[in-house]
């Protein structure tokens, strides 16, 4: 009797050792798994996104096969896309994530919401940039305003203008872009005539464009305020993933 006993307790002892090994490699794969996944899944955000100095990625409910995602959450620091402002942290949270892992592209998002933030210091460094003004600066005002001042150039040549010149404006969102409504302008002492405020609307306007990029695909809502610019955004130009 005693001898049946701890035979039964041998095997049972084995079989929970075989399945605590099973279990452990079960495991072991999942996780090599889902890293490679995520690997892809960050190789391909960062294609969408642009170059950065840092990223983060998180995700929830990955498919077996590390193609699909229910949820991504990216964020991005020090964004540097070409002809736009650097984008000081880019927040997405995506839904519905299929990703080509071979190929390491995104295929289809379901769902987007995304916030960007720009500092003024950087919108400055891109003015600048744009060449047609001169040692700016960038002041954001509660809740959509902006002063840009600086000394405007011509054909590349900075004019000699005493106290330089100033703008001010209110920020909007229109589509892709955000764009700046000029509503005062002076040029020295003196307040500019309402068509040089249209000639400086088209020529800074948009003051970014998230169009050349499939992530996020139009601007919702702008926040200003503290050296600091919010944007809400949401959408994407991916297609929606099939069921």
């Amino acid at each position: 009797m005693h001898r049946r006993w701890a035979v039964s307790l041998v095997v049972s002892s084995a079989s929970l050792a075989v399945l605590a090994v099973a279990l452990f490699l079960l495991a072991a794969c999942s996780t090599y798994l889902d890293a490679r996944a995520e690997a892809a899944l960050r190789d391909a955000l960062v294609r969408v996104v642009g170059p950065a100095e840092s990223y983060d990625v998180r995700v929830v409910g990955a498919s077996a096969d590390g193609s699909r995602f229910e949820q991504v959450r990216f964020v991005g620091r020090r964004i540097a896309r070409a002809n736009a402002p650097v984008v000081d942290r880019l927040e997405l949270d995506l839904h519905g994530v299929v990703v080509d892992r071979r190929e390491k592209v995104l295929t289809a998002v379901g769902a987007t919401h995304a916030e960007l933030r720009l500092r003024g210091a950087d919108l400055a460094d891109y003015l600048r940039q744009s060449g047609w003004i001169a040692d700016p600066s960038v002041v954001f005002n509660a809740p959509d305003r902006i002063v840009i001042a600086g000394t405007p150039r011509l054909a590349g040549i900075a004019l000699a203008i005493g106290d330089g010149a100033e703008f001010q404006g209110r920020l909007f969102a229109s589509g892709s872009q955000l764009r700046l409504g000029v509503d005062r302008v002076r040029i020295g002492a003196s307040t500019a005539a309402p068509l040089l405020r249209a000639v400086i609307e088209r020529a800074i306007n948009p003051l970014l464009d998230v169009s050349a990029y499939p992530l996020p695909a139009r601007i919702d809502a702008v926040d200003a305020g503290d050296d600091n610019l919010r944007l809400v955004a949401s959408g994407s130009r991916l297609p929606t993933p099939a069921p």
